[in-house]
């Protein structure tokens, strides 16, 4: 009988994080070149509301790191653990209880075909509907867009 190999949590962590982002990129990409940007885009969609995956991601975060609330501060906790789970690099431009605006600077989530560049705005706009209905999302910049950085702001209006 072969010997157990022991692997540390880091390396499970990275290789499955890693596997994952690397996923979604590559379906991504090749719907794009076999079908078109506007199929890919449309995939990606519906992969995110199947059996509300989003969604549950969404509120598993929630309920583990126990973030209450629904306002922007509540959006921008989250997003804050979803980037240090993620590897994201961020720096938060303001933050409010209408408001979080933030700056990425690392995105392992990045995609070159610029045509696909709203891809990751379809699972924001879940997480932040899931926090809060009334929540709205902009992208002024997009690293996928070709901009050096991607700068997100979440509103709540009233």
């Amino acid at each position: 009988m072969a010997e157990k190999v022991e692997i540390p949590w880091e390396t499970k962590y990275k290789f499955a994080v890693g596997g994952y982002h690397a996923a979604i990129k590559g379906i991504l990409t090749l719907t794009r070149e076999n079908y078109g940007a506007e199929a890919a885009l449309e995939r990606y969609e519906r992969f995110c509301k199947i059996d509300d995956r989003v969604k549950n991601v969404t509120n598993t975060i929630r309920t583990v790191f126990k973030i209450e609330g629904n306002d922007a501060e509540t959006i921008g906790k989250w997003w804050d653990i979803f980037g240090e789970i993620t590897g994201m690099e961020t720096t938060i431009l303001e933050r409010s209880k209408t408001i979080d605006s933030r700056k990425i600077t690392k995105c392992p989530w990045k995609t070159e075909p610029k045509d696909i560049s709203d891809w990751f705005l379809i699972g924001a706009n879940i997480i932040i509907k899931t926090i809060n209905p009334k929540a709205t999302v902009e992208r002024p910049k997009a690293m996928c867009a070709g901009d050096p950085h991607c700068e997100y702001v979440y509103k709540i209006e009233g």
